[in-house]
């Protein structure tokens, strides 16, 4: 039997730097983890189907066909409460504003929207499920596992093209909401992060994902028993060439081969 779980009650959010093809890029603030967002909605964006008929010369229909719907893109909203610049910067490309100090403390719009980099994004959901206990076990063996026992929901996209939209400020708790498109992530393949064990079971060794991302899918949701990330001080090092290309990990290693950190790629 397959898992089933209820989306409900968003945890955590792990936002990555990456290309046009979905592939992580290196750079000093290109990776984030925060749970300070109020909600993220995906509205699918169809063409739609299109009837195809041709009539004859009594005026009766002699050709009746359809054109299939497909799902071009999604729209992700991403309404954010304790508005961190790094997020907004992350998305969207604009200039961080600093303090006298060097930290971030926000941000320049620009009229120029940024189509080439995006970002990706992963979701954890901490609803509970029927499904997160296995049947009564039959051996000791199992009293050996020392893990909650928790499961997670956990959802994959890349944006890009985000801009934000209305601002007010009044006498009541202000919002920050960021749209943006989805783009398939091929490049992303397995992943750089740990999102799931070996055998499906808190007790199994973490690994990256099971089966690489492709061209043709915008969305990736499933379940897992591995915990989501912590969250960090802001936006921190992404750092890729010394562990993917020196060790040929990344797209080369073998399938079982798992992350080097749950928390990384690697911290410069």
């Amino acid at each position: 039997m397959g898992a089933s779980f209820p989306l409900v009650k968003g945890k955590t959010l792990r936002l990555t730097k990456i290309n046009g093809c979905g592939m992580p890029v290196a750079g000093p603030r290109n990776r984030l983890v925060t749970n300070g967002y109020v909600s993220l909605a995906l509205t699918a964006v169809m063409r739609d189907a299109t009837d195809l008929t041709q009539d004859n010369a009594e005026g009766k229909e002699c050709v009746v066909d359809r054109t299939e719907p497909e799902r071009r893109w999604y729209t992700p909203a991403l309404e954010l409460c304790q508005v961190d610049p790094d997020v907004v910067t992350m998305l969207t490309g604009w200039e961080t504003v600093l303090d006298g100090a060097g930290e971030v403390v926000g941000f320049r719009d620009d009229k120029k929207i940024e189509s080439d980099y995006g970002v990706a994004f992963e979701l954890w959901t901490s609803g509970k499920s029927e499904d997160d206990c296995p049947e009564v076990p039959t051996s000791d063996a199992v009293l050996t596992d020392t893990s909650s026992g928790r499961k997670y929901g956990y959802f994959l996209f890349g944006g890009t093209e985000w801009v934000p939209g209305d601002i007010t400020i009044g006498a009541s708790v202000a919002t920050l909401t960021l749209t943006g498109r989805t783009i398939a992530l091929p490049h992303w393949g397995r992943g750089p992060y740990n999102v799931t064990t070996d055998d499906g079971l808190a007790s199994g060794d973490p690994v990256r994902l099971i089966d690489p991302t492709s061209k043709k899918e915008h969305l990736t949701v499933f379940r897992t028993p591995l915990a989501p990330p912590v969250a960090t001080d802001g936006a921190v090092a992404l750092a890729t060439s010394t562990i993917f290309t020196a060790t040929n990990y990344y797209y080369g290693g073998p399938a079982s081969e798992p992350a080097i950190d749950t928390a990384p790629p690697q911290v410069a």
